[in-house]
């Protein structure tokens, strides 16, 4: 009987041995477990007073096992709240120059007055005819070039003055300005936006920032347009 008790003894506590391991174990397990990471976000909005922009901050938070370090990371993003961020200002279109407005053209060319001749030439077609006259300084010759509707003053290679008018002398349709100004047009001013600095019932003459154009009317209609570089190319009249 002694022998058996001892034996009952040394098996219980055998038993409490393994519980108490297996209470170990458990223990280990939730320790292990407790040391999973866990990831926290947190999204906060806040509008400006503009209302033009929002601020979108993130902030993710990462606890260690023992919850003695945390690390914190925020990142801001700046948005565009009024088209998702897309910037819709309209570019401004630039105003057209009076340059741009006295562009000429002919025959499929656009040119201008101040343009090399030699580069325009060719693509104009064949003059009908040449001529030469006194330029209007009086120091050296201009070569006048004579096409349908249109004569060209060339002096040192430029071109120095267009002169426009009717009845030209084959099917090419009439030279134009840019801004529509031709044999035919009915108001100058209108298309050229500018009142002329000096004026009759029939003859008016426009300042253009570096370029001057005379137009002659016969019935309200301009029947000769001439553009210049030299305002002393404008013929006389009396205003």
């Amino acid at each position: 009987m002694k022998r058996t008790a001892k034996t009952m003894i040394a098996a219980m506590a055998a038993i409490t041995v393994m519980m108490s391991l297996a209470s170990c174990g458990d223990t280990s397990e939730s320790s292990s477990k407790s040391g999973t990471v866990s990831l926290v976000t947190t999204t906060t909005t806040a509008a400006p007073a503009d209302s033009s922009s929002q601020e979108e901050t993130t902030t993710t938070t990462t606890t260690a096992a023992d919850s003695s370090e945390a690390e914190t990371t925020t990142t801001t993003a700046e948005t565009d709240s009024s088209e998702g961020g897309t910037n819709t200002t309209p570019k401004e279109t630039p105003q057209q120059t009076m340059a741009d407005k006295l562009k000429i053209t002919y025959n499929g060319v656009t040119f201008s007055v101040g343009d090399d001749y030699a580069s325009i030439e060719k693509s104009l077609g064949g003059a009908a005819d040449h001529i030469q006259a006194q330029h209007c300084t009086d120091d050296g010759m201009d070569d006048i070039y004579v096409y349908s509707g249109m004569d060209v003053y060339v002096f040192e290679g430029k071109v120095t003055e267009v002169m426009l008018y009717e009845n030209g002398y084959n099917d090419v349709a009439a030279p134009e300005t840019a801004c529509g100004l031709k044999t035919g047009s009915q108001d100058a001013t209108s298309l050229l936006g500018l009142e002329p600095v000096k004026a009759s019932e029939t003859d008016f003459k426009y300042d253009c920032s570096g370029l001057w154009v005379y137009v002659s009317n016969v019935d309200g209609k301009a029947y000769t347009v001439m553009i210049a570089e030299n305002e002393k190319a404008i013929p006389e009249f009396a205003a």
